[in-house]
């Protein structure tokens, strides 16, 4: 039996051929109920990954026209209060790894004034505010481009990065839920997350606080398998409970 993340994946895949599909069709084509579809359709609409249309659905256009601009200025005063007291939190000479997100190229930004900074990263905006400045060493990973997320996900960029072991990973995704953790909806995406918060000492997420209280269809991380969460939300009773020992900063 198809699972529910892996479903809702295959719907955003249907979806991604630019065409706005019917329910029946979606249910026909998953082997599932109207019902159903309705349902995961209310909460892929709830992350902001798709539209309603009478009797349908289709990407949103966030999605459709380009992710990562979409996502650099939503929030973005938050992402920038959140991107300066990450930038707080490293110092001279240190080593990271930033992520492909809207929200690590605000960190990059915020990140200018220091100095002999080792960057590794996928992304090119994160490359062009950082590289070639201040004694900063730059690693970026290649491959073939993803053009809507300017970033590298596939397997040559994945086997370039497996060879840094950065300080910290400074990473953020596009929903935090207390019971799935940190989660995305690009696959590739993911993917790299994952394999860069295993070979990283330390893991800073930097979450605004639209992102609470949502779950999406990738994992990337559990509260174990982070040291720090900046945010502009407060932590609350809910995620104290699973994010002992964690340290929590607010922007």
């Amino acid at each position: 039996m198809m699972k529910r993340r892996d479903r809702r994946q295959e719907i955003l895949d249907l979806l991604a051929q630019g065409e706005p599909l019917g329910i029946h069709m979606l249910a026909d084509t998953l082997t599932v109920s109207d019902e159903t579809v309705r349902r995961e359709l209310r909460l892929l609409e709830a992350d902001g990954l798709v539209e309603r249309i009478h009797g349908g659905a289709r990407l949103a256009k966030s999605v459709e026209e380009g992710p990562f601009e979409a996502r650099l200025h939503r929030d973005a005063g938050a992402k920038q209060r959140i991107a300066a007291a990450v930038a707080q939190t490293v110092a001279d000479g240190d080593s990271l790894y930033l992520d492909a997100s809207s929200t690590a190229f605000h960190v990059a930004q915020a990140l200018k004034g220091k100095r002999d900074l080792t960057i590794v990263t996928n992304a090119l905006g994160v490359a062009a505010e950082l590289g070639g400045r201040y004694g900063n060493r730059l690693y970026l990973a290649g491959g073939e481009l993803d053009e809507r997320y300017r970033a590298f996900f596939d397997a040559t960029a994945r086997a370039y990065l497996a060879q840094f072991r950065p300080a910290m990973a400074i990473v953020s995704t596009e929903s935090v839920d207390v019971a799935a953790g940190f989660t995305d909806y690009h696959i590739g995406e993911g993917e790299v997350c994952r394999q860069m918060i295993a070979q990283s000492r330390r893991v800073t997420m930097a979450v605004d606080a639209s992102k609470f209280d949502r779950a999406s269809v990738v994992a990337v991380a559990s509260f174990a398998e982070v040291d720090r969460i900046v945010s502009d939300r407060e932590m609350d009773d809910a995620y104290a409970g699973v994010s002992a020992g964690v340290e929590w900063i607010v922007a």
